[in-house]
């Protein structure tokens, strides 16, 4: 699950992460999309897939990719991890920030 938001000056994007291996996890900006990738590993070893009675957690690699609805610096983006929820914070480029416009009273 993905929340996508925006301020002013930046765009957050906060991804659930829980049981994923942090240093599993990637990303990569292009073109105004961002690509979050890892992998959530499975049960331990010792436990037979027939053992399970209800087995509702996905485990393996995943690729998840979200539009942003504004171009962002690049070299800027910050990325956090704690308690199973991934903070991305993405700096708007200088060109998609507002531009405050003073107006001269005549």
């Amino acid at each position: 699950m993905i929340n996508l938001l925006e301020d002013k000056d930046r765009v957050y994007v906060e991804a659930l992460t829980p049981g994923v291996d942090p240093q599993s996890l990637n990303l990569s900006v292009m073109q105004n999309r961002l690509t979050l990738s890892g992998e959530k590993t499975r049960a331990p070893i010792d436990i037979k897939p027939e053992a399970f009675h209800r087995n509702e957690r996905a485990s393996g690699k995943f690729v998840r990719t979200v539009d942003l609805p504004v171009e962002v610096d690049e070299g800027s983006i910050q990325a956090e991890y704690k308690n199973g929820l991934l903070m991305v914070t993405l700096p708007k480029a200088e060109k998609a920030r507002p531009k405050q416009i003073n107006v001269k009273v005549g």
